[in-house]
């Protein structure tokens, strides 16, 4: 799994913060957009029941990337802008034709 860090610029708005995330990070955002509805801790608690053997809602398997740790940090961004990260994102996907 990576361990590179990338900075998650409170000061960026969500668009551009998440346009710098790397793919998996970005997916990750998205999952919990859509899926939890917005909860990282619904996310966090069904990751950690599927690695201890335990039922779970959703398979979360991104390559490359510790989900548990990008969680947290994505959590931290949205807790310091106060908005979601992933939002225009979706707002976009449910404006396609």
């Amino acid at each position: 799994m990576s361990t590179a860090t990338h900075a998650l610029d409170p000061a960026l708005p969500p668009a551009a913060a998440l346009q710098r995330l790397p793919p998996g990070a970005q997916r990750l955002a998205t999952i919990v957009a859509t899926l939890y509805d917005g909860s990282w801790d619904a996310c966090a608690e069904d990751i950690r029941r599927r690695q201890a053997g335990k039922p779970y809602l959703y398979r979360i398997d991104i390559p490359g990337i510790d989900a548990l740790a990008w969680l947290q940090r994505l959590q931290a961004y949205e807790t310091a802008r106060g908005e979601r990260l992933a939002t225009n994102r979706l707002e976009n996907a449910e404006n396609r034709p």
